[in-house]
């Protein structure tokens, strides 16, 4: 009865190791057809077969007197060879309990004789044979056995290089799509006289010469005239041959002639014997690399020298291991010239050391009827290193008994090099991929029934790429709406343009959730295959939007002249910009340490927190704050400074701020603050940027308060003036009343506007210092002291110092102008009277100053309050905590003035509270 393809031995690792050969399927080959067609002529068969078992089929690599190219697994003859081991014979199919029901015996091609050969890989598993086929019962002759074998070794010689050769090509295609995405590096190879072989992307780009321009001209063409003339490159590559590198750091020059600056490496190109061929220059990447086509040239000619040196080594041993016979083509690839020299020498003896051990184990299982097959190296009759690949048969008598044994030896020494070659390759390249800073991956686009392109599958990612897209490592494999399912179809859509039109493609993607922004390069690697460079360009899009941010800020400043304008557009533009829940300003209430926030700006769906907010309720930070110090907090809940008044932070929704106070002459006096509604850590370039806009609306609120000043002063220079003119006039009016001839009226005139001029030096010039009361009313009032009773002054004798003299200047100015103009000074007959005197209190002693009028026109209380009564009414209150009262009954007006004695006397003004 026929075995199920689930019952044939080793069917699993089977099925894995064809995949690895990927043989399956293929199209025919001529080594292949010309194996079977050997086999067929040499054992005089009509029907020769190179047969795989796949899972439940045979299918033939190549057949010759056949006619198909698959049979159901059920029908397999083939699958009990796969089991013998070595050559399965049966003579007649009819007589055997193994095939006698057999489709292909009882029917059509009418199987009678089956020989066949197993088709083993290096790790013992049989993938099908290569087998002859008759029509009538018949046989094999030792020597037809023999050929079947060494025929069999060169199938699997043929898969092993053709493997060989597909996972080179699967390295190089990878590779390729590495360093053609890497266009931000130029990549230069030169033969040892400096001129290029090869020019990549990047070097284009950066250079501006294509392939095709300047391959074959000199390297002198893209250094600069002066390093030509000195001889730089000559240098660079001496020392890159001298050293094993050469590197430089200079400017470059590119086609149209504008130079650029580039860090360069250089190194020499070698071939496999170690000697110098040329050089790669490298600029901005220090990565080595090859063009793809000299590459592709590399690997033709190696493909070449291995077909060229699989000649198998064919030898007879006795039974104890001794040679007797070795093929003409043995003898031409262990480099033998006379096989007599070596003919009854103990063919172990051959090999040392581990060598040594596995061939007597080969020839002890071999004398015991099995299959004995290791590899190892050993050198050639010259001494030319080899590594090879042996297997040991019994060549059995009549009776079945092992009477010699078949030793063959197949040269992998090329197999094992080209391992070598692509194991170090893989690793280099393998390296880069996964330490390249730049996130990288290739992908497959996925389309549907119409072609529209709807998804597309990872293929392969690099670390860098893991990291920045916040995927998992195991991403490779599964598609992109599979890790993001609500991806934007844009994205999905631009690579399918790249695949489409084979035009790169670079453009930005913005990824929130990571608050990143990468520049992704795009180009199509054939079919529907693309590669990807992400680069992270979030630090220069957040640079760009500060400045933006920042010339927005002056812009909307410039002429706003409200200080709670100014602070609600400076609190606009830093939410907008660092993605904050609350931004705003706040004047500082020190006796409450308190915050007052008259107006703030809140991102979409905040509640505002606009009012009045105590530091202290929110944690522990205020000191920093009075001392001028930022404070920094990334994670409210778990800062030191904050997390234990979490309630506080969850009724506003912060869970990270950043305080930036404001301080006048030392004091805390305002605030800027920004919130987000998650940890946050606060950057460098952030707090610089809140940094900046403090100082920037700093200077708008000055401005504003400049401005605020300066109106004032002109107002207040305006009023001087038109007092000025009355004192004048009144001064004039008095001088001309009294006078008694013209002269006498021209000198008292200029004596009293002599007079007025020295009391303007005395409050415009500030030239009052401490100095005696009397003293510095009688220099205010001069000017008016037309007769000797128009002023009475009495009180005790006190000293006031600089400012409160100054104060008082200015407020006895006033009211001497006032009088002049409405008052007992317009008359003749009119007078004032100055009286102070000092009393003691618990607190501290303080003065009481009265001017009274009397004998000028009836008087009555102002109907508004203009510019010189307010300057009178708030007099010495501001600074020294005195009051002034101003009162108008019809006989005169009366000004009382007071405050503490202290102050008064002080040299400098209190500070401001």
């Amino acid at each position: 009865m026929e075995r199920s393809p689930s019952s044939v031995p080793g069917a699993g690792g089977r099925q894995a190791a064809l995949a690895r050969y990927g043989i399956l399927d293929t199209e025919a080959e001529a080594d292949f057809d010309a194996i079977v067609k050997v086999a067929s002529e040499a054992c005089g068969m009509p029907v020769s077969l190179i047969s795989l078992l796949d899972s439940d089929r045979q299918w033939f690599k190549a057949e010759t007197g056949f006619g198909r190219r698959e049979t159901p697994l059920a029908e397999s003859i083939c699958a009990h060879a796969v089991t013998q081991g070595d050559v399965f014979v049966i003579p007649d199919t009819t007589a055997d309990a193994r095939t006698a029901g057999n489709p292909l015996v009882t029917g059509e091609p009418y199987v009678r004789f089956y020989a066949g050969v197993p088709l083993e890989t290096a790790e013992g598993v049989a993938l099908g044979t290569l087998c002859v086929l008759d029509t009538k019962p018949n046989r094999l002759t030792e020597a037809q056995a023999f050929i079947l074998r060494t025929l069999a070794r060169q199938v699997m010689t043929l898969l092993e290089l053709r493997r060989s050769a597909r996972d080179r090509s699967e390295v190089d295609r990878r590779n390729k799509a590495i360093l053609e995405s890497a266009i931000d590096y130029a990549i230069i190879s030169m033969d040892l006289s400096g001129r290029v072989t090869s020019w990549n992307p990047g070097a284009e780009r950066i250079l501006g010469w294509n392939e095709p321009e300047i391959v074959g001209r000199h390297a002198h063409v893209f250094f600069t005239e002066e390093d030509t003339q000195a001889g730089l490159p000559e240098k660079e590559m001496g020392a890159a041959l001298l050293h094993g590198r050469g590197t430089d750091e200079r400017w470059h020059r590119r086609k149209d002639g504008t130079r650029f600056w580039a860090n360069g490496e250089m190194m020499p190109l070698r071939d496999e014997a170690g000697k110098p061929e040329g050089f790669i220059k490298i600029l901005r990447d220090r990565t080595e690399q090859r063009l793809a086509a000299q590459r592709q040239h590399d690997d033709a000619e190696f493909m070449r020298s291995v077909l060229s040196a699989s000649a198998d080594c064919i030898k007879v041993l006795d039974l104890d291991a001794r040679l007797t016979f070795m093929s003409e083509g043995g003898m031409r690839v262990m480099e033998v010239d006379d096989f007599a020299a070596i003919e009854g020498c103990p063919w172990p003896d051959f090999w040392e050391g581990q060598g040594n051990a596995d061939a007597l184990a080969a020839v002890a299982t071999a004398k015991a009827g099995g299959t004995g097959h290791f590899q190892g190296p050993a050198p050639t009759m010259a001494g030319t290193p080899r590594w090879w690949d042996v297997q040991v048969t019994p060549i059995c008598d009549d009776e079945g008994r092992p009477a010699r044994l078949l030793s063959v030896s197949r040269d992998i020494t090329v197999q094992k090099s080209a391992e070598h070659l692509i194991s170090a390759s893989e690793a280099r390249y393998r390296g880069m991929f996964t330490g390249m800073q730049e996130g990288f991956f290739t992908g497959e686009l996925l389309r549907d029934a119409a072609g529209a392109a709807t998804d597309f599958r990872f293929l392969e990612t690099n670390p860098a790429f893991v990291a920045q897209s916040g995927l998992p490592a195991d991403t490779a494999g599964r598609t992109m709406r599979e890790a993001v399912p609500d991806i934007a179809q844009d994205l999905i859509d631009a690579y399918a343009r790249v695949v489409d039109t084979g035009v790169p493609e670079t453009f930005e993607i913005a990824v929130p959730s990571l608050d990143r922004t990468f520049e992704v390069r795009a180009h199509s690697e054939g079919a529907q295959r693309f590669a990807a460079l992400f680069l992270d360009i979030s630090r220069r899009k957040q640079g760009e939007a500060r400045r933006a941010a920042m010339t927005e800020l002056g812009d909307r400043l410039r002429d706003v002249a409200d200080q709670t304008e100014i602070a609600a557009i400076a609190a606009e533009i830093m939410g907008r910009t660092l993605g904050l829940s609350h931004a705003g300003y706040g004047t500082v209430d020190a006796e409450r340490e308190a915050i007052v926030i008259a107006r703030d700006w809140t991102a979409p769906g905040y509640a505002s927190i606009a009012g009045m907010h105590r530091f202290r309720d929110y944690g522990s930070f205020i000191e920093d704050l009075k001392a001028g110090e930022t404070v920094v907090v990334g994670d409210v809940m778990r800062d030191p400074r904050t997390m234990h008044d979490p309630d506080a932070w969850t009724a506003i929704g912060a869970h990270a701020l950043l305080d930036m106070p404001m301080l006048e002459h030392g004091r805390f006096v305002g605030m800027f603050y920004a919130l987000k509604p998650v940890p946050h850590a606060w950057t460098d370039d952030e707090i610089a940027f809140l940094r900046s806009v403090t100082d920037r609306t700093r200077a708008a609120i000055a401005r504003a308060e400049a401005e605020e000043r300066q109106r004032v002063l002109n107002l207040e220079l305006g009023h001087r003036m038109k007092n000025t003119l009355a004192m004048v006039q009144s001064i004039a009016t008095q001088t001309m009343r009294n006078a008694t001839d013209m002269e006498t009226a021209k000198d008292v005139l200029a004596g009293r506007l002599i007079a007025l001029g020295k009391s303007h030096d005395l409050l415009l010039g500030g030239a009052v210092g401490s100095t005696p009361l009397k003293t510095l009313i009688y220099s205010a009032l001069q000017p008016h002291q037309d007769r000797p009773d128009r002023f009475a002054m009495r009180g005790p004798d006190v000293n006031v110092g600089a400012k409160a003299a100054m104060s008082l200047a200015l407020i006895l100015h006033e009211l001497a102008t006032n009088a002049a103009k409405y008052g007992a000074l317009s008359t003749a007959g009119g007078r004032v009277s100055i009286a102070w005197e000092i009393t003691e209190c618990a607190a501290d002693a303080r003065m009481t100053l009265c001017w009274s009028e009397t004998g000028g026109p009836a008087v009555a209380p102002p109907t508004r309050t203009g510019f010189g009564s307010r300057l009178i009414g708030r007099g010495l209150a501001g600074n020294f905590g005195g009051e002034v009262d101003l009162s108008y009954p019809v006989t005169g007006a009366i000004c009382t003035i007071g405050a503490p004695l202290k102050g008064l006397q002080a040299e400098d003004a209190p500070a401001e509270r």
